[in-house]
């Protein structure tokens, strides 16, 4: 169909109207009728009475002039301009905002890394004292805060800090050992846990006043202790234990507070020591082992059933420093009842 409505030179205002639509046969000649007009005929149709009626302001009969022509065209001039104006002042859009960088993904080896971190600091919240205080660089710092330490129980090494400065234990981290250098090695000469290996990995260290070998021999001394306080008790007829347990308590292997809560559970009421345990994770010397497990606290004498464990339990939660511990209850293998006494790791040289 073509788009083409009316003549190129106007005549289509020009053209009177008629009822039904039609124009005058003076104008145009009437075509033969081929049913209903398209909806592009009814359209102009439309537009072209309305124009000339309301804007115009002339008479179905009535030419178009000259006049009238120049306002159409001025206008239509004004609209367009107007709508270019509005386009140009309300169209443009806004200059966009600049892209942030992404930040690049971690490495493999600062995944792992993080995750020898996490596994440290997990250890130290269960082992270690828990007034101790501990350095560490402001990632692995968050690490101990994440895990229950308190922030107060933080020495945070930043570059140019003195290393160990007055924390009694030290995590080396790749960073800290970075920042610090021979100073770290020479504050903290012994490692009493290690998670990971190469250079990923990260050690808690023990600081010391002195050498490495004044640490040792600080550390053989307690040794010595232990074992003579353990002989003692190995004697006493209170005392239940397998040859496993009763060697570690005679050569030193075993934390004399340890011995020191065994010996007045012993005062009260026969024991049984399943067995010791919490040795430090690759530790760079002969760490005393500071947990024991005590069974046999149910007894029945004739047909009365006699529990100690409510006593233990009072007895353990009890103890004043140097000697408190962490006390839990357990089910065992066979279905009695245990308790794991535990002292924390404590800095004492």
């Amino acid at each position: 169909m073509s788009g083409d409505i009316s003549p190129s030179d106007g005549s289509w205002l020009d053209a009177p109207a008629r009822p039904g639509g039609e124009r005058d046969q003076g104008a145009a000649v009437r075509r033969p009728d081929r049913g209903e007009p398209s909806i592009v005929r009814v359209v102009a149709t439309t537009l072209r009475l309305w124009w000339r009626r309301r804007v115009l302001r002339l008479d179905d009969g009535d030419p178009v002039g000259a006049v009238r022509w120049s306002v159409l065209a001025a206008v239509m001039v004004i609209v367009f301009a107007a709508g270019g104006v509005a386009i140009a002042a309300g169209g443009s859009a806004p200059a966009p905002a600049p892209r942030k960088p992404v930040p690049r993904p971690p490495s493999a080896a600062q995944l792992l890394t993080d995750s020898n971190e996490q596994s440290a600091s997990a250890w130290v919240q269960a082992q270690v004292d828990s007034g101790a205080l501990l350095g560490c660089d402001p990632a692995m710092c968050g690490y101990l805060q994440d895990a229950g330490i308190p922030a107060a129980n933080d020495v945070m090494f930043t570059r140019g800090a003195a290393v160990p400065g007055s924390a009694a234990f030290v995590l080396s981290t790749p960073l800290l050992r970075a920042q610090s250098g021979s100073s770290l090695a020479a504050g903290a000469p012994e490692v009493a846990a290690r998670f990971g290996t190469g250079q990923e990995r990260v050690d808690v260290l023990v600081t010391s006043s002195g050498s490495a070998a004044t640490f040792l021999q600080a550390v053989s001394e307690a040794q010595h202790a232990s074992a003579r306080l353990g002989k003692s008790l190995a004697r006493n007829k209170r005392l239940h234990a397998g040859a496993t347990a009763r060697h570690a308590m005679t050569t030193g292997m075993v934390d004399h507070r340890l011995l020191v809560v065994l010996k007045r559970m012993l005062a009260a009421h026969p024991v049984s020591v399943a067995s010791f345990g919490d040795a430090s994770l690759d530790a760079s010397w002969h760490a005393q082992l500071r947990s024991m497990t005590v069974g046999g606290l149910v007894h029945h004498v004739g047909r009365r059933r006699v529990s100690y464990v409510h006593a233990e339990l009072s007895l353990v939660r009890g103890l004043k420093p140097p000697y408190t511990a962490a006390v839990r209850q357990v089910t065992r293998a066979h279905g009695g009842t245990a308790l794991v006494i535990q002292v924390p790791l404590r800095n004492s040289f």
